[in-house]
């Protein structure tokens, strides 16, 4: 064969060839896979002030299995200083940095978006109409837009301001003055109250010294924990009518700190040297108490922060002994143990994402 005829052939047997490799390939290729549901809990971690040593946990919830440092791995760098507080928000993650003055904000993976310097140290998230609220501790409110990722308002309100809440269209903010607690000022006593169609104080509610722990129900009462000076005057759990303005104190319950589920208020009563410890839970629907004691027979040694998630109706309750990695139990809405994890050192907020 010369060389013009072994071109031409060899030409025809690819072109001839290809369909059939083609569809080889085709018929060799598996199906599909489907995309896995994932769901997560994430563990904020505040470590030790001033160590640089706040984390991130995250516990899968089909797996069952806690990896720590989860925004290390995923990022490359540590969150930095003392990690305060934790919200989801949409498909957004903002964690709030108050020894670098900064808000991570991550995707559902805790894979960095975007972080942002702010002009105070931050404290506690609010979330509504797509809008995030933040507390600053030198006596701000800042509003975030989730579109942009960037500081577009904020408000003055009392001194040291810690959690605060929405209910009725406006933002209940509790000012401790922690940090003038030596000094001839002393604690705040007030709650500011923030319309959030203007975004302006319209007034601050006089309360118990020393408000920190804030919450809110979907009936619109505000629920407070004013912590005293820790001697003569003790910590107080009160309730706000948010229509009124009207401060009461609640009777037969107290808390040292908060969280609300459906129509349930869950109050953990822990002083710093009492070994006695209560579990509250309140129906805030019947104005009636329904237990003192609504773990059961589970065994929580320290108990550190306590939230809940909407759509499972799951209660997270942390431990921390400021030594050691804390844990975290987990109850159904039912108040029924589900499962025990390890977190990192002080945990301070627990929250659940689904994909």
């Amino acid at each position: 064969m010369n060389r013009k005829n072994f071109i031409y052939t060899t030409a025809l047997y690819m072109v001839v060839a290809i369909p059939f490799f083609t569809g080889c390939k085709d018929d060799d290729d598996p199906e599909p896979k489907p995309i896995e549901p994932s769901e997560y809990i994430y563990v904020l971690n505040s470590g030790n002030m001033g160590s640089n040593n706040a984390s991130l946990s995250m516990y899968d919830v089909i797996e069952g299995a806690v990896t720590k440092d989860i925004f290390e791995i995923r990022n490359g760098r540590r969150l930095g200083d003392t990690g305060q507080d934790l919200i989801v928000y949409g498909s957004k993650m903002y964690i709030a940095m108050y020894g670098e003055s900064t808000i991570e904000v991550t995707d559902l993976e805790a894979k960095s978006i975007r972080q942002i310097q702010t002009e105070g140290q931050p404290r506690y998230f609010a979330v509504d109409g797509g809008k995030v609220y933040v507390t600053y501790y030198n006596g701000y409110v800042a509003r975030l837009d989730t579109a942009s990722l960037t500081v577009e308002a904020k408000v003055q309100v009392g001194r040291n301001p810690e959690q605060l809440t929405v209910a009725n269209g406006k933002l209940y903010v509790a000012n401790s003055g922690g940090m003038d607690y030596s000094s001839p000022l002393g604690y705040d006593r007030t709650v500011s109250v923030i319309d959030i169609a203007t975004f302006t104080e319209t007034k601050k509610i006089d309360v118990v010294i020393n408000p920190s722990n804030i919450v809110s129900d979907s009936r619109g009462n505000v629920y407070l924990v004013s912590m005293g000076n820790y001697g003569d005057i003790p910590n107080t759990l009160q309730k706000i009518n948010s229509g009124t303005d009207a401060v009461s104190v609640m009777e037969g319950i107290n808390g040292t700190i908060l969280a609300v589920l459906e129509n349930t208020l869950y109050a953990i009563h822990s002083q710093y040297g009492d070994p006695v410890i209560f579990y509250y839970s309140y129906d805030v629907a019947n104005s009636q108490l329904l237990s003192d004691n609504f773990i059961g027979n589970t065994e929580i040694a320290s108990p550190f922060s306590i939230s809940t998630d909407k759509v499972s109706g799951e209660i997270y309750i942390t431990t921390s002994d400021w030594t050691n990695d804390g844990d975290v139990y987990a109850f159904d809405k039912a108040e029924k143990f589900v499962t025990k994890f390890e977190a990192g050192l002080n945990p301070m907020k627990a929250v659940r994402v689904k994909k």
